[in-house]
């Protein structure tokens, strides 16, 4: 009885490597996934960080813009999705709070939104224009009709070294846009599981 219990959970092992929670959103540590990563002859970003003060009751609509003009990321927040800070005080109509979002690594896209553990009433929107992507989204080192197939979205990370969950994300492929719907502050990235 033993022998065969033990040869259950040696069977089960593999699986652990990714959880999933309640929600069916899968958990898996870092070196799983395949980070989207600009090519070398996508533009540089106009800025790494920006900052701005964010009031509740008010529409908020935030860009991060390649030196030539063109979009990168852009982060909306409804009137009526600031409700607390993140230390659960409530927050009423016109009261104020500064939010930063930072590029982690310029070499992906990987982002980190401050300050952490802010969570909305109504989820805010992200997305990533990935027109200046690799076009090696596996990163397997071939281009190829792999990489049209390979799957990719919105990951987030609560902490550094903590692993990465997968949110809901649609793929805009006219646009060359990935978005989300988000519900609060973390780091957040562009990558496929492998």
């Amino acid at each position: 009885m033993k022998l065969c219990f033990r040869f259950a959970l040696l069977a089960l092992l593999p699986a652990l490597g990714a959880c999933e929670d309640p929600a069916g959103n899968r958990r898996v540590p870092g070196e799983d996934l395949v980070f989207l990563r600009p090519a070398a002859d996508a533009p540089p970003l106009a800025v790494d960080q920006i900052s701005f003060v964010a009031v509740a009751g008010q529409d908020h609509d935030i860009r991060i813009d390649y030196e030539n003009g063109d979009e990168c990321l852009r982060f909306r927040l409804d009137d009526d999705a600031l409700t607390r800070r993140p230390n659960g005080t409530r927050m009423n109509e016109g009261d104020t709070i500064t939010i930063t979002i930072r590029v982690v690594d310029e070499g992906y896209f990987n982002f980190e939104f401050q300050p952490a553990g802010l969570r909305f009433a109504e989820p805010a929107e992200l997305r990533v224009n990935y027109q200046f992507a690799h076009p090696d989204f596996n990163g397997d080192g071939e281009v190829d009709d792999d990489d049209e197939d390979f799957e990719f979205g919105w990951w987030r990370q609560e902490m550094p070294g903590q692993r990465w969950e997968n949110i809901a994300s649609a793929r805009v492929h006219d646009a060359t846009e990935i978005r989300a719907d988000i519900d609060g502050f973390t780091r957040y990235a562009l990558a496929g599981g492998t």
